[in-house]
This record gives C-alpha cells, structure tokens and sequence, in this order.
C-alpha cells in the first residue's frame, strides 16, 4: 500500500532501500522532517546505490516546521 502524502507538508517518514546489490539493502533509515512537495510524487533516492527508496511510513508532523 502507498502512502498518500498532502501537497506543501512536512513528515516524519521511514524508508528502505530494497536494491539487492546495496549495502543499505533492507535498513530502514528515520527521514524527519520530509518534505512533501506537489503530493504523491514523493522520493527519497539511497546514498549509496542512488536508487529510490521505498517510503515504509508518513506521519504528517503536527505542529508543520516554521518556514522563514
């Protein structure tokens, strides 16, 4: 199941590379805070293979950062 993301928010999010020949394969890695941009278009691409990361978790944070 995808996670549905509100457009112009920020998110606590987990993720996980699932790219067999990664040294990251299978970590989940704490992506806090995630910005949410135009909405389901969300990626996160791995540091090491440069792969998209699978999004595992989004929660919406409450109260939203202060943009200056």
């Amino acid at each position: 199941m995808a996670v549905e993301f509100e457009p112009a928010m920020w998110y606590d999010a987990t993720t996980q590379c699932l790219t067999p020949t990664c040294p990251n394969l299978d970590k989940i890695w704490d992506i806090n805070p995630l910005y949410s941009n135009a909405g389901n278009d969300v990626r996160v691409v791995c540091g090491l293979c440069s792969n998209d990361m699978t999004i595992l978790t989004a929660t919406l944070l409450d109260p939203q950062p202060e943009v200056v």
